[in-house]
């Protein structure tokens, strides 16, 4: 079955050949020039045939498929121009060499939008699906939630599920852009598209198909394909009176020269091809690229919005720092031994799932202490645990247990007291830990022009302080409720300043979808940061924001050139043609350079290193 771009190419060969053989017969029987003009007539109806098919079809189309509309109604005017004066054969080598070159720049813009979809790619695999009748292959598409699966080394994992039993190493590179393995384990998610690197494992599927992350990124990024970026917009509404005005052109020229051949050519040469590819041809390459570093960009009009940022908030937990308490100080009482107050708190937390009780048992097994869990423990959520004589928790919960706790300035994120039948046995401090990458992605930014940073944060000023010390950051607001967040972005907004917020996309989602441009931090598996946010970044490397940022302002650098470089090729163009140094024919093959020019200017995008850049 013949395709389109095969279709096309088979009109015009048949329309090259039916105009050879008139030249031909024509030459061996001159009487009958009549007869054969009509035969140049049908070959060139025929290879104008796509041509024609093209400029209706395309009427309705958006984004990049736009771009035929606008040059195939200037190749529809000049071959009826060569229609209605005889010009068989200048009109059928036009049309040949206008579609093969449309052939041509289809199939180099497919080399633009391959990168895009290998995310659809990495998600059309096999599954081994556990039934009944034991392991069966299946299509990762067939699959459904509750079903069991095995992954194997080297599997693509088909689906987002959950490991029941064995542990591995995932490579989530495809999907968040890091480089370094994760490791997997009992109950934790694994994500469709990533790929098992180490060991045996079965799960259990919670979603397959469109449903998946990598299914609804793959959706979105196919939306922001289609969308319309200002300075794309811009270029429709100017190109609508760019025909008149060419005709207009023509029109002198055949005014003055009486030379149809000009007007013709003048027309060719000014098709906005160049103009028309300028935005979209860079705008699919940056999505691309965005995609190969794990940054879901959400629409191509916030490669623009990024330009204009000067202003960055930062929330702190999970964005600045790690989101993992670790512990940072032990200050017994008199008496007791550090390893003594760690051990006691061991026992007792080891039955929590809180990040305090999971930070303390951590810290117990670096030192090699034993511990035994008290299986007893009972928990106050939000307040502390206590087992018989022992009490574990925050500073009010000892007190309503009549224990008196020493004053102090609790300087750490979190504080842990423990007391053993009324008596004190010391505190433990604990604190958040700071992303290593953070400070060098704010001097990042600092050199990309951002002069001013934020930091909101429900943490206490002290802590607060301390993180902006660490990273640079030099205006901090602490104890933030998500209201006062929104509340603080808008009051940047309203005093001119262009705010870009980055944060988790969960509880800062109002602050997120208020600023100029909203940026999610780690959004593998949030729907609540893949639908908030404008740009979500799907791993935690922080370093990925500026890359996005210069990769914003590439882009944009590359539209320009090609819009100044495509006014210089036309305007060179259209006074040759007018002068009569340019034929139709020769006019069509500087029209494909110009096109190809611009093309390939905006695939140089796709070299874009985000690690090289930023040195």
């Amino acid at each position: 079955m013949l395709t389109g771009i095969h279709l096309r190419a088979l009109l015009v060969a048949v329309g090259v050949l039916l105009l050879a053989v008139a030249k031909f017969l024509g030459w061996l029987r001159p009487e009958q020039d009549d007869v054969y003009s009509l035969w140049a007539m049908i070959g060139l109806g025929l290879a104008a045939m796509p041509v024609f098919v093209d400029a209706i079809s395309s009427l309705k189309s958006e984004g990049f498929e736009a771009t035929k509309y606008y040059m195939d109604q200037f190749v529809a005017l000049a071959i009826l121009a060569c229609f209605a004066t005889a010009q068989y054969a200048t009109g059928t080598v036009v049309a040949a060499i206008l579609i093969i070159g449309q052939i041509l720049e289809e199939r180099t813009t497919l080399g633009v939008e391959e990168a895009i979809d290998a995310l659809t790619r990495i998600s059309r695999v096999k599954a081994r699906l556990l039934g009944a009748d034991g392991e069966t292959s299946v299509d990762a598409a067939a699959l459904q939630a509750g079903q069991r699966i095995r992954l194997l080394p080297g599997d693509t994992v088909p689906a987002d599920a959950e490991i029941l039993a064995g542990s591995t190493t995932l490579d989530q590179a495809a999907i968040t852009g890091e480089s370094l393995p994760v490791d997997a384990a009992p109950g934790a998610r694994v994500f469709a598209g990533t790929t098992n690197l180490t060991g045996a494992v079965e799960a259990r599927v919670l979603q397959a198909g469109a449903d998946t992350v990598i299914g609804r990124v793959t959706q979105i990024v196919e939306e922001a394909k289609t969308s319309r970026a200002p300075v794309m917009r811009l270029i429709d509404d100017y190109t609508r009176y760019y025909m008149p005005l060419v005709l207009i052109i023509a029109g002198f020229v055949l005014f003055f020269t009486h030379d149809i051949q000009r007007a013709i050519a003048v027309i060719i040469v000014a098709m906005p091809c160049a103009f028309v590819l300028a935005s979209p041809s860079a705008m699919v390459a940056a999505l691309a690229v965005a995609s190969r570093m794990g940054v879901l960009v959400k629409s191509s009009r916030f490669f623009e919005a990024a330009q204009g940022v000067d202003t960055v908030v930062f929330d702190k937990t999970g964005t600045l720092t790690t989101g993992r308490l670790r512990v940072t100080a032990m200050l017994p009482a008199a008496g007791i031994a550090e390893d003594a107050l760690l051990t006691a708190a061991a026992e007792l937390e080891a039955q929590s799932t809180h990040p305090i009780a999971r930070a303390v048992v951590a810290a117990a097994e670096e030192r090699g202490l034993v511990f035994a869990r008290d299986r007893a423990a009972s928990e106050v959520a939000g307040f502390g645990m206590r087992s018989g004589g022992l009490v574990a928790g925050r500073r009010q919960f000892l007190e309503a247990h009549g224990i008196a706790v020493p004053a102090a300035d609790d300087v750490a994120a979190s504080v842990l007291h423990l007391a053993r039948d009324g008596a004190y046995l010391g505190a433990i401090h604990l604190a958040d830990s700071v992303r290593p990458e953070a400070r060098e992605t704010v001097a990042s930014l600092r050199k990309l022009g951002v002069e001013d940073f934020h930091m909101l944060t429900g943490d206490t000023p002290a802590v607060a302080a301390g993180i902006a010390a660490e990273t640079g950051i030099t205006s901090v607001r602490a104890q933030c409720l998500p209201e006062e967040k929104l509340a603080e972005v808008q009051r940047l907004k309203a005093a001119g300043r262009s705010v870009l917020v980055i944060g988790d996309g969960v509880n800062d989602a109002p602050a997120l979808a208020a600023g100029d441009l909203g940026v999610a931090m780690g959004a593998l598996g949030s729907d609540v940061a893949i639908k908030t946010a404008d740009v979500a970044l799907m791993g935690h490397d922080l370093r990925t924001l500026p890359a996005f940022l210069r990769l914003s302002d590439r882009t944009l650098r590359i539209i320009n050139q090609n819009l100044l470089w495509g006014f210089v090729f036309i305007a060179l163009f259209v006074a040759l043609s007018a002068f009569g140094l340019i034929s139709p024919i020769f006019a069509a093959v500087l029209h494909e350079f110009s096109a190809f020019f611009v093309i390939f200017n905006s695939a140089r995008l796709l070299r874009f290193d985000e690690l090289e850049e930023g040195r």
